[in-house]
């Protein structure tokens, strides 16, 4: 039981984090400029919007994955050293 709620809570950090650190690192200066240099109207920002969402929905789910793999890669270690 507890395996599990650390696994889910690695899940969830890894997810967390690296949408997180995409976000102010990636997305949010890209979306400022783009708004203040490209962007011809509210549709040409909608769109940004979408796009920016999607990638932020793709980094949770790679920093999920990421999570569960370090996880693992715990949990065979500590094995190992019994």
């Amino acid at each position: 039981m507890t395996q599990l709620l650390v696994r889910l809570l690695c899940i969830l950090a890894g997810a967390l984090a690296l949408s997180f650190f995409v976000t102010k690192g990636v997305l949010v200066p890209i979306g400022q400029w783009y708004e203040m240099n490209r962007a011809r109207n509210e549709s040409d920002l909608s769109q940004a919007f979408i796009v920016a969402l999607a990638a932020q929905a793709l980094c949770a789910v790679i920093g999920g994955w990421l999570g569960n793999r370090l996880f693992c890669i715990w949990r065979q270690k500590r094995l190992d050293r019994r």
